[in-house]
């Protein structure tokens, strides 16, 4: 039996995932992401820090520093216009936020960037939060029998009561005055019309969007704040051993305790031999590193000779210095991660009990991890070169940041080989979420059409069709093309292709505000004038 406190706080909880829902409809029902995203995101934290308040209080620690690629990510929706990235990241602020938000009330027993925190997170939603969607409608339920036996609510069912008997006598008193006044019987007849405007259609579907965010956000809050407790299991004494949380707590939640129905019973054995983790022989691996780091120097030795000595050997005929250094960017970097995934796989997977082999082993994965970085660079220049020659595009330009996103991970390995104690997954969450968040930050679209403008300007080939279809971030580029090259092909064309896509931003909500798109159409619009 739940108590009043637990009732009143479902109530209240619930009360106030409704009133955020009702601001999420507000902000996004038939509007794009704006300004609306970084707003309900801040919304929901406001709920979410008030709804735990008695449960757990912000810390100033690496808590809260999770907080900031969240709000640099929803802030993206407001600043650029990207569509690959408004995608990821629609994708990418929910996940970090459900991250931050699970490993906030876990904080005792989890660190955010351990593994275990996925399955925390797949426990959240689907063990803790989706068992409780009927929960909602239990609790208006009960509302509205508790408020039905007041006096009040009485006399609100006499009042209904009234207004049903009435109607019948309404009807044929209108009938009878729309028959003696012409005006009356205009006015009446106009009442389906205004009925129809309201297009009940609908008003049903955003009370449905309503009812169904406002559930989605009280089942998770309350998913946090009671987590379903494990399963009863017997001791081999015949004693039980209750899962995480007290009785107090798990009654004031109103859970039932004992076994879960579909959980596992475990078998009690007296005795369990431990089972050693299956290891890859070193020798084996020795040897796999030996032969590839014999091939890689080999590589290195050519690239030095033709590549970064710009040339100076001799290549075969037929084929020029710019066509040997185009080719092979993309076969670079597949090599190079097929490289990380063995470092990855040797550094953990390998038996390194012999101190020998051991250090043998450190010596091979070092030597990989230097030829690898030669790849990359390689793999770069070649890039490089490639753009020079056929122009900037998003998905080149994410490549390269890609290759230097793979260095900086090279880097950590090298120094995690001389030092066991370093462990990966910490450095490596926080470059990765950093590497995101920067790469949303430097504006690609823009990067790209200031390359193919430079280009352009050293070459005199551009394909401006191409920046007319980039996101708002070009416009300040294509606007300067076709002001100091209006002789260019297709540029007056493109720039009219992106003007119209930027004569809609006037007519859009507020909600919708969106710095990059603004300032694209004030100056498509100076440039059309």
């Amino acid at each position: 039996m739940q108590t009043n406190r637990s009732y009143k706080q479902e109530v209240t909880v619930l009360g106030a995932a409704l009133l955020c829902a009702v601001i999420h409809h507000a902000l996004f029902y038939g509007k794009t992401a704006g300004i609306s995203y970084p707003l309900f995101t801040f919304s929901f934290y406001l709920l979410f820090y008030w709804a735990v308040k008695d449960r757990c209080k912000p810390q100033w620690d690496s808590g809260l520093l999770l907080l900031i690629p969240v709000g640099l990510l929803a802030l993206t929706f407001t600043l650029y216009t990207n569509v690959l990235f408004m995608v990821l990241n629609a994708m990418a602020v929910p996940l970090l936020v459900i991250v931050h938000t699970t490993w906030t009330m876990r904080r005792d027993s989890l660190r955010w960037f351990e593994p275990r925190i996925v399955q925390a997170v797949l426990d959240q939603i689907f063990l803790h939060s989706l068992r409780l969607l009927p929960m909602p409608v239990v609790i208006l339920a009960r509302v509205v029998s508790g408020k039905m036996n007041s006096s009040r609510s009485r006399q609100l069912a006499k009042v209904l009561a009234g207004v049903l008997l009435s109607l019948p006598l309404l009807l044929l008193v209108g009938a009878l005055l729309a028959s003696a006044d012409a005006m009356f019987d205009r006015t009446m007849s106009r009442l389906p019309q205004l009925l129809g405007e309201l297009e009940l259609g609908t008003l049903l579907f955003r009370v449905l969007w309503i009812a169904a965010v406002g559930t989605a956000l009280f089942v998770y809050l309350w998913g946090l704040l009671y987590p379903k407790p494990p399963y009863v299991t017997a001791s081999p004494a015949g004693a039980t051993m209750p899962g995480a949380g007290s009785t107090a707590e798990r009654a004031e939640a109103g859970w039932e305790p004992g076994w879960e129905p579909g959980s596992p019973v475990p078998a009690v054995s007296p005795a369990v031999k431990p089972v050693r983790p299956l290891r890859i022989d070193a020798t084996i691996a020795a040897t796999l590193l030996f032969m590839l780091n014999a091939v890689y120097a080999l590589f290195a030795v050519v690239q030095f000779s033709y590549f970064f000595a710009g040339g100076s050997a001799l290549l075969p005929d037929g084929v020029t210095y710019a066509e040997y250094a185009r080719r092979g960017f993309a076969e670079l970097v597949t090599v190079t991660v097929i490289n990380f995934s063995l470092l990855m796989i040797t550094l953990y997977g390998a038996d390194r009990t012999n101190r020998f082999m051991d250090r043998l082993l450190r010596g091979l994965l070092a030597l990989l991890v230097v030829f690898t970085g030669v790849m990359l660079c390689s793999a770069f220049m070649r890039l490089s070169l490639y753009e020079l020659a056929y122009g900037y595009t998003i998905t080149r330009v994410l490549v390269r940041a890609f290759m230097i996103f793979l260095a900086v991970l090279f880097a950590i390995a090298l120094y995690k080989l001389w030092n066991d104690r370093l462990q990966l997954l910490q450095p490596y969450a926080v470059v990765a979420i950093g590497a995101y968040v920067l790469i949303n930050y430097i504006q690609v679209d823009a990067v790209v059409a200031s390359g193919n403008l430079k280009r352009y300007e050293a070459t005199g080939r551009i394909d401006a069709a191409y920046l007319g279809e980039l996101s708002y971030e070009a416009a300040p580029y294509l606007i300067e093309l076709h002001t100091k090259y209006p002789q260019a092909e297709g540029a007056k064309e493109a720039l009219l292709r992106m003007k119209e896509r930027a004569d809609e931003v006037r007519e859009l909500s507020w909600t919708e505000f969106n710095v990059s798109k603004k300032k694209a159409a004030s100056l498509l619009q100076a440039a059309g004038s």
